[in-house]
């Protein structure tokens, strides 16, 4: 399922690979909460992909890491899997905290 991109320098090939189906997933992932009206900033250090700030407001909070709250792991190689979110309950759990706090 490889699509021909045309961008200002160029055409290339974008290839189905994990790590860019793991970016569509928090894309995606971003772009519905955005609807709802929650902005999420994200921020990375690979492999790690923390939720950095929840509705303007700073996430202090940390999960799966010992530098912030992990929304996904990036997968590591080529052959691996794409990510699936850390836990969708937690997740879940801090939007909902954030997003009450601001209101």
């Amino acid at each position: 399922m490889d699509q021909e991109k045309e961008t200002k320098f160029g055409t290339y090939v974008e290839t189905e690979s994990p790590t860019k189906l793991t970016g569509d997933k928090i894309t995606r992932f971003v772009e519905r909460l955005k609807k709802i009206g929650i902005d999420v900033k994200l921020s990375g250090n690979f492999p790690w992909v923390y939720i950095d700030e929840i509705c303007g407001k700073r996430v202090t909070e940390k999960f799966e890491a010992n530098h912030g709250f992990t929304l996904i792991f990036l997968p590591g190689r080529n052959d691996s899997p794409p990510s699936e979110f850390t836990d969708i309950t937690e997740i879940f759990k801090l939007l909902r905290k954030y997003t009450n706090e601001t209101n």
